[in-house]
Order: C-alpha cells, then structure tokens, then sequence
C-alpha cells in the first residue's frame, strides 16, 4: 500500500513536471513580464469594509490567502457576506482598478493581529498586492474632521479624510494606544513632517497635496493613510482623498504680463520693465513666448481681448473665445501634459487693414471658468468686465476685471513698426564677451560670431533664447563668458547630456554677470552652453564647436 501511494505520487509529480516544462518550452516566448503595482498595507477590525485602488497593466486576478478576508462585489454585496457567501477571488481588466474588501470575525483571538495576503496575478504571474491587517481586539482609533461650528466630528473609515490643495485641512486622531502614521501615498504632505500619538492624548494634524508636485497637483488622488502601533498588531487604514485643485483657479510660469511690444511681422516680441536703479531693461524673443500653465486635469483654454478706442474717442473691447479662428492672437498648447503653452501673433498689414498698431490681451483659464464665462462674457458677476458709471450723464465704461488681469492674464501688448527688434541690451553694452583666461593670452579678446536666420532659429526655439553665438572649441581652453544681466543660472549640454559641471562655473572673484568656461578645447561635438537671468527672459547661448 505504501508502496502503490510512493509510485502514485511520483507518477502524477512527473506528470506535473512534465506538464511545466511542456510549458515552458511552448510559452517562453510568448510570455511578456508585467510591472506589478506597489505593495500596499491596509489595516481594519471585524467587520469593516475597506476599499483597494490599484493600477493594473493586464488583465488581472485577486485571491485571498484566508478565508476572513475576502471580496465585496455586486453579485455579492456585504449583506450576502453576512449570511455566508463570500468570494475569495475576483478578475478584471487592465487599468485604474478600486475592488472592496471584508474583514470577518473568523478565527480571530484575543489580542493578535492576523494577516491576509491579496495576490495579483498577471499574463501567468503573480505578486502580493496588498497585505490586509486585521486588528486585535480591544485595540480602539478613532478620527475627527472639523464639523459645523468648529465642532469635531468623528469620521468613519469608510467616509475617509479629504485632502487640501493650497492649505492644511486639519484632523485629530486619538487611540488607546501608542500610533505612528505610516504608508501614506506620495503625493501627500503632512505639517510638521509627521503623525505620532501616544496612548489616549488627542494629536492634531494637517494633509495636504505635496507642494511643487503639479504631476499630482492637478490631478484627483486617492489612497490609503495607516495609523499603526508600534507593536504591529493593530493597523487602522483611511481612505485620503484629494479632489484635485480648485477647478476654477490656476497658476503659471512666464514672464510678466505687461509692457509687451510685437512687431508687425509677429515675429519680435521685446517687453521692457523698469529696473532695481530706475534705468529699463528689454527682454526678446523669436516667434512666441512660453509659458507653462497649471490647471485642473490640464484644461485650460484661452480668451483674447482687443482694446480699441471709438469714434468718439472712447475706450471699448471686443473679445474672442478660444474657438474663434478670427482672433489675432493665439495660445498654443504644445503639450498639455507638461502645461507648456505658446503665445504667438498674426501679422498686421498697415496698408491692408488700415491700422497701424493695435493692443490686445491674451487670458488663460482653468476649463470650469472658462465655461462660466464663455457662456456670458458679460456677466456682472465673473465676466471679463466690470462696469464704471463716471458720474451723472456719463457713459458707462467697461473695464477688464482685475482679478483676471492678476491672475489670468498671461499677456497685454502692442502690435506696431517697432525701431529696432535687438537683445534689449543696455546701449553700447555688448551681448556677449570672451575674454581669455589661459596664462597664454589672459585678457584678450576671444572671437565669436552671432548665429542668424534659420541657423539660430532652432536654437532659439530650443532654448527661448534671444541670441545665439558661436565659437571654436580651440579658442576655449579657459574662458570668461561676460554678458549683460546678472547671471541667476547655467547649463551645459554635450550629446543630450549634462556636462554643467565639467566644463562651466560661476567666477570665484563674485563677478556676478559672468561665467567661467574651461576645457573645451578637445571636444568632439557640440557644447551648447545657455546662460539666464532670474525670470528667464534674457537668455544666451554659447556653441563651442570643434
């Protein structure tokens, strides 16, 4: 007998084997490693429902490892589970998943954690997915959110805690038990770094979504935040939920708003701003101007706004949605992703249209805003104008609404002849000097040339330079690069790499509108060196070439 159960089992272990490697010969080729989602810990007591978000590449399988944890679906909602019937594996489709898990009571003893294993499974492989804590008895946490009034009002785990966006929203946790909280998402700050209670003494705190991030700023987020012992037996799991930023505010990176000037090809732009010494500085740029705008799930659109004066001298505005193809002005969204935006202009014919210069307003806003207004531009309350009555038998005047000039407004220029379309340079001011460093020829001039016409233009786009300058690498065995604004920062590039550090560095003897260039005599292709001032909108740019 024992004899005929030894020869059973290594009959159907060498079938099994040869089952696999059967297998394995057919599938080896066909089988495509899946990247898994993050493991993740959740914690509840009996009885408590607990939702699982993940993100899954393939079509997908859960199992639990026990039979106290298990799935809640439509064909098996929580009140069948009561009863008896429970499910213990659940499939899906590939993409953005939330599946909602039980906690029984079964097996359960006094005062011991137990843990459950959720396994994924993808394309034949398979990784825990979430490790599911079920607490102790006698283990208590409870939560508060602000209520009416400033009252504190307990939150269940099921409700969950909101996220904020521009400020804390504040909390109070209290256990009886010693807690840290643990596993937060990282796209979630908390104030002061960190939660740690001790046991039954109240702790306040604020969450909100980590600063500097837009790639989750401007997005909903969802996930868990555990407040754990720090014996590991009781983990209690709450949804955090971040509903993206306000849909009708956004923010921007650019140059400032005012004092545009384009010329009448469109292709010039210079704005001038007063200085710290009271003397102006210009800025340039080639074809358009960029910005990188911010806005709830990337939807954004423009508003432009021509001002013109009537014939009896009064001041008036006519305004142009976003799909209006007459609009003079246009925002170009060249990645949406990223926010990056362009700012162009069409050219005006004096001879053709009779006008020699003209002003306009290019405005953009978040989708939910823009719809509010786009609707009634005209609306007293958030459309594009306010009106001023000047006193008794005056005619009403419009005006733009400040709040969309601070906020919104990306742009206001002139279109007209202009003299001169230069650097912005100081006068008799050059922009760009090389000085030789090497004890060879120190202090003599080093020879470079301006980059013209189509050459530069992809330099310029490349970088929103205004100009561009060339030198030869033999000529830059240590140079200082003079230009004229003060240096806020550099870069180099060499093969699509940054070298910034091999080859440049600011002068040790504080000269604050200057960089160093060292080495570069042996290069074997391009450097590309740009060099910007505070706000970017003076930029040059050094090709070293061999």
């Amino acid at each position: 007998m024992k004899k005929n159960k030894f020869t059973l089992g290594w009959f159907f272990i060498s079938l099994l084997m040869a089952f696999a490697v059967t297998a394995c010969d057919d599938d080896d080729n066909d089988v495509v490693n899946v990247t898994f989602p993050e493991k993740q810990t959740i914690g509840g007591a009996v009885n408590d429902v607990k939702e699982l978000t993940f993100d899954a590449t393939a079509d997908w399988t859960l199992t639990s490892s026990t039979t106290w944890c298990y799935f809640i679906t439509e064909e098996t909602p929580a009140a069948k589970a009561a009863e008896g019937v429970k499910e213990y594996a659940i499939s899906g489709k590939a993409g953005k998943q939330t599946v909602t898990i039980g906690i029984s009571e079964e097996g359960q003893e006094y005062d011991q954690a137990t843990v459950a294993s959720i396994i994924i499974r993808m394309n034949g492989q398979e990784a825990v997915l979430a490790e599911v804590t079920r607490n102790a008895a006698g283990r208590t946490f409870k939560l508060y959110k602000k209520g009416e009034g400033d009252a504190w009002v307990e939150v269940s785990a099921e409700e969950g805690i909101e996220v904020g966006y521009d400020n804390f929203i504040q909390y109070k946790a209290e256990a009886n038990f010693r807690f840290a909280a643990t596993n937060r998402p990282e796209w979630l700050s908390i104030e002061g770094g960190s939660i740690v209670g001790a046991t039954n003494q109240a702790v306040l705190f604020g969450i909100k979504v980590i600063d500097n991030r837009p790639d989750f700023s401007k997005y909903a987020q969802k996930g868990n935040l555990n407040f754990q012992d720090e014996e590991g037996k009781s983990v209690f799991t709450y949804a955090v939920d971040y509903k993206g930023m306000s849909p009708e505010t956004m923010s921007y990176e650019g140059p400032k708003q005012w004092n545009w000037e384009v010329s009448l090809d469109g292709k010039s732009f210079i704005q001038t701003n007063q200085g710290i010494s009271g003397s102006s500085e210009s800025s340039s740029y080639n074809k358009f101007v960029e910005f990188t705008i911010t806005a709830l799930n990337d939807q954004f659109y423009p508003i432009y706004v021509e001002e013109y004066t009537d014939f009896q001298g009064n001041p008036g505005y006519e305004y142009f949605l976003a799909d209006d193809e007459s609009a003079w002005m246009k925002l170009e969204v060249k990645d949406a992703k990223t926010g990056k935006a362009r700012v162009t202009v069409s050219p005006l014919d004096p001879e053709q249209s009779d006008i020699e210069e003209r002003t306009g307003y290019v405005f953009a806003f978040p989708k939910a805003l823009y719809d509010k207004i786009a609707e009634d531009p005209e609306n007293k309350d958030y459309g594009l104008f306010v009106s001023t009555d000047n006193g008794e038998g005056m005619p009403t005047q419009k005006e733009l609404r400040y709040e969309y000039t601070e906020s919104n407004l990306l742009m206001n220029l002139v279109q007209k002849e202009l003299k001169s379309a230069g650097s912005g340079s100081e006068e008799g001011e050059k922009a760009i000097e090389l000085v030789s460093q090497y004890w060879e020829n120190y202090g003599e001039t080093v020879e470079c040339t301006e980059l013209t016409g189509e050459e530069a233009e992809f330099y310029k786009s490349e970088w929103q330079a205004a100009k561009v300058f060339t030198v030869k690498a033999s000529e830059c065995q240590s140079v200082r690069v003079n230009v004229p604004f003060e240096v806020a920062s550099f870069a180099a590039e060499l093969n699509k790499e940054d070298v910034t550090e091999t080859y440049c560095a600011l002068p040790e003897d504080g000269a604050t509108k200057a960089i160093d260039v060292w080495s570069c005599q042996d290069i074997k292709s391009e450097l590309a060196i740009v060099i910007r001032d505070a706000m970017y909108q003076k930029v040059t740019v050094l090709l070293v070439r061999p």
